[in-house]
């Protein structure tokens, strides 16, 4: 487990590397102050979620993120009607996924009044990847910065980093599957400060079923999706007959 924190250590210091050149690269930050707009409810590893206990409990923070997990999870929230306990199996209904998906939109418990994260030096990697390694066009409330424009905003690749990320989801899937399963950030918060805690209100039937599901990660949370080659001829064909018009003009 030692050896698996340092590597999220790891990957969360590329993120900030990757934030500092980008941020270099366009002469801006790539986060404006008490803006929160791209806060929503993250979804993390389990291990993500045990070493954010090490770390907030090292800063003395955990006792206060436990507490507003805990209330997250018992908040009752339109967008999650359905209270079916624990699903058996791996299926979970298109209901119960559509009902994950419409929470994962609503702001995140641990954005303060003031929009700081509370939370902020053990957040998941889908933050730290945010506007950094996939592109906050649309969401973020920035400027655009140098080579950027207003409907395109600079993003890095960064294909070593995620190879290597890929790495260690392979490695651990195969030694403790358990640890690279994927919900939502606080609910496993809370099932690794205080998992007997988490399994009552889980067993009296306090918690939303969507909110305790286990899921597989969306790739477009952490990296850019990259566009397929019939959408990229569309959009070089609309850009030349665009160049057309103005020269005609």
């Amino acid at each position: 487990m030692i050896e698996a924190f340092a590597k999220l250590r790891q990957f969360g210091l590329a993120f900030e590397q990757l934030d500092m050149r980008l941020q270099e690269a366009v002469g801006k930050p790539t986060c404006v102050s008490g803006c929160g707009r791209c806060c929503t409810i993250p979804s993390c590893m389990i291990i993500e979620s045990m070493n954010a206990v090490s770390t907030l409990m090292g800063e003395g923070k955990l006792t206060k993120a436990v507490a507003i997990a805990e209330g997250w999870l018992l908040e009752r929230h339109s967008e999650a009607p359905s209270y079916e306990g624990m699903l058996a199996g791996c299926f979970v209904p298109p209901k119960i996924k559509d009902e994950f998906a419409a929470l994962a939109q609503l702001p995140c418990p641990f954005l303060t009044e003031t929009k700081e994260c509370s939370v902020y030096s053990a957040r998941p990697l889908t933050c730290r990847a945010f506007g950094v390694t996939r592109s906050s066009m649309g969401i973020c409330n920035r400027a655009p910065g140098k080579g950027e424009t207003l409907s395109q905003f600079n993003y890095v690749q960064a294909p070593r980093l995620r190879a290597e990320i890929d790495k260690f989801r392979v490695r651990y899937h195969e030694e403790h599957k358990e640890w690279v399963t994927y919900s939502f950030f606080p609910t496993l918060l809370l099932r690794a400060a205080n998992e007997k805690k988490f399994r009552e209100l889980v067993n009296d039937n306090r918690i939303a079923t969507a909110k305790i599901i286990g899921t597989e990660i969306d790739q477009t949370l952490m990296w850019q999706p990259q566009l397929s080659d019939d959408l990229k001829n569309r959009q070089a064909k609309i850009a030349e007959r665009a160049k057309i018009a103005m020269a005609a003009r």
